[in-house]
């Protein structure tokens, strides 16, 4: 059954009315957004099954944590952190990060590639809310999934050390590293999604989000060691930065903390670093921003 059209019979060509537009402040158009790009990503089945596999890898973290109980069966709040952090001492980057990416790049590469962001930019007036929009909605999903991995692996370590009939650690210590560990995540999400927009290639975007952290830093912060004058210059780089926000080597016993050291290639102090990281994050979303602003799309 069709639904009658409404005619203006004031209107002497008969034509349908459309109704009044309605002015939308920047406030509700920022929330429809960020609604949108929720039911977006929620909607993908590809999401789920990401989840899932951190889910099913958080409740695995107990068994690494038995690992590392010494001989006298016991086991340091350091390493339960570590563990529930995804070991970064052992990746440079915790393995999070890698499920992260995915859910981060994929809205970006759509509307880019696929050529939906001109539906997108009409539906919630403007680019600059459809960017911040995901930027939110980026930085909240990719926060919500550490901190529930976080519950997941802590409450597996619990289990765990209670079956082994090992003591428990000093949970208030794990406290403070795995809020660290939520905030770091919630800055790689937007880092994913600035750096996608820039180069306006996934592929490309996600070999140099695995290999700088991994590689490039590595490399870039040992040359900077043999000029004058710049050795101290890699402290400062981002991912050294992020090494040192989500790892306190002074927690460590004294005879790690070298190794520790060694590995985290920064000897900022942790609120020091944490600064540092997210001031990175903002310059590469505002960086993501110009170029999402001026970009046109490809495809129709």
């Amino acid at each position: 059954m069709t639904a009658p059209v409404m005619t203006d019979p004031r209107d002497p060509t008969g034509l349908p009315t459309l109704p009044a537009p309605v002015a939308v402040g920047s406030a509700e158009a920022f929330r429809r957004a960020c609604r949108y790009e929720w039911r977006h990503l929620s909607a993908l089945r590809s999401t789920w099954i990401l989840l899932g596999v951190v889910a099913a890898l958080s409740l695995l973290t107990g068994v690494t944590v038995l690992l590392d109980i010494d001989t006298p069966h016991t086991v340091s709040s350091v390493a339960v952190a570590d563990a529930i952090a995804w070991s970064p001492l052992a990746t440079q980057v915790p393995t999070l990060c890698f499920f992260v990416l995915v859910l981060a790049t994929g809205p970006v590469s759509t509307d880019l590639v696929k050529g939906v962001a001109r539906t997108t930019w009409l539906a919630v007036n403007g680019r600059g809310t459809a960017y911040a929009a995901k930027c939110a909605v980026g930085c909240v999903t990719g926060s919500a999934v550490a901190a529930a991995s976080a519950l997941l692996g802590s409450l597996s370590c619990a289990v765990a050390l209670a079956v082994a009939g090992a003591p428990q650690p000093a949970w208030s210590e794990v406290l403070a590293p795995t809020v660290r560990f939520v905030g770091w995540m919630g800055c790689w999400a937007v880092l994913c999604m600035g750096v996608a927009v820039v180069l306006r290639n996934r592929t490309v975007a996600v070999l140099l989000l695995v290999l700088w952290p991994l590689l490039g830093e590595r490399l870039a912060g040992m040359l900077l060691r043999y000029l004058p004058g710049l050795g101290g210059v890699s402290d400062w780089l981002p991912f050294a930065a992020g090494r040192a926000m989500l790892t306190d080597v002074s927690a460590y016993a004294a005879d790690d903390r070298p190794f520790a050291q060694a590995l985290v290639g920064s000897h900022l102090a942790t609120p020091v670093a944490a600064g540092v990281f997210c001031l990175c994050t903002a310059a590469v979303a505002a960086a993501g921003l110009w170029a999402y602003r001026r970009r046109d799309v490809t495809g129709a």
